[in-house]
């Protein structure tokens, strides 16, 4: 049974249409990485699953209980940070925890807890003292406290270090592994590349593709990218001797099929194109979004 499962989910404001028969759903122990650009509805999904804002249609159930207005019981089992934690700055780390704790986690947990997320060096701190990085913790910190089956954590790792980037992740993957589902939005798309289980990839506030890691890499064949010192020449050459051709960075993309290799080396040599260099490799995240917004944006100018 999914942990969490959104049905048909959407949102009006007015006449303006934010979210659209929005559907996903997430295992027990898995993570999902929503994506997509700026204002596509990520957070807004987001804030309508806890109740932060209200949806217009739409089913949202949570480990198999239906929320409803006046039925929010199921959240009592989610661990929640979306945007920049909201701290007392008078108040330490430690202080946060014993406020946000609703009786189910022991002071051993607690600690427990600290020293997982690695606050205990500065939770005795008062948060006026603390960096981003520091809140960033200590939210996810708070996000642990009660049992949580589901976690879901908008932009976690904004202003972390390489190293805290690093144990978060080795984090997310011990608590996924422990059967905690994680609902996760990250810009960072390397560092959720490696963790993700699936993803939702959003635009305009629809559902644009849903699947596994594997399904959504697996898209992208693997490609063949030529650096030459004529991009142009180097499109129309590699066209007109029947190749996919696509450019992205200053490189010319073919997908690595049968004797692509040869026959585009063959067509660059003949038309004396000097080539600079040559590299095969997996599409990654980034390149395999980015593609798919492009498709997306252009079917919606239609």
């Amino acid at each position: 049974m999914a942990v969490l499962k959104i049905t048909n989910l959407s949102k009006n404001y007015g006449r303006k249409h934010v979210l659209h028969n929005v559907s996903f759903e997430i295992p027990k122990g898995q993570i999902l990485g929503l994506i997509g650009p700026n204002g596509a509805g990520k957070s807004t999904i987001m804030k309508t699953i806890v109740g932060l804002t209200s949806y217009s249609l739409g089913v949202i159930s949570i480990d198999g209980e239906e929320l409803s207005k006046n039925n929010r019981k199921a959240l009592a089992s989610v661990g929640t940070m979306i945007e920049t934690p909201a701290l007392y700055d008078n108040l330490t780390g430690v202080e946060h925890l014993h406020l946000y704790n609703e009786g189910s986690t022991t002071n051993e947990e607690i600690q427990e807890i600290m020293e997982e997320t690695q606050i205990e060096k500065f939770a005795k701190n008062k948060a006026k003292k603390y960096s981003l990085g520091m809140r960033q913790r200590l939210g996810i910190a708070i996000t642990l406290l009660n049992h949580p089956k589901l976690l879901i954590l908008d932009e976690p790792m904004n202003g972390l270090d390489p190293q805290s980037t690093h144990d978060l992740r080795d984090l997310l993957l011990k608590l996924a592994n422990r059967g905690i589902s994680i609902l996760i939005s990250s810009h960072l798309l390397d560092e959720l590349s490696r963790i993700a289980d699936s993803y939702v990839v959003i635009n305009h506030g629809r559902v644009v593709k849903q699947a596994s890691a594997n399904e959504f890499m697996g898209t992208d064949k693997q490609l063949i990218k030529f650096e030459t010192d004529n991009m142009a020449q180097t499109v129309s050459v590699l066209t007109d001797a029947g190749m996919k051709v696509h450019v992205n960075d200053r490189k010319v993309e073919v997908p690595d099929t049968d004797d692509a290799l040869n026959r585009s080396l063959v067509a660059l040599v003949n038309a004396n194109i000097k080539i600079n260099d040559v590299q095969k490799s997996q599409a990654d995240l980034e390149e395999s979004l980015l593609k798919l917004l492009t498709a997306d944006n252009q079917k919606e100018e239609k």
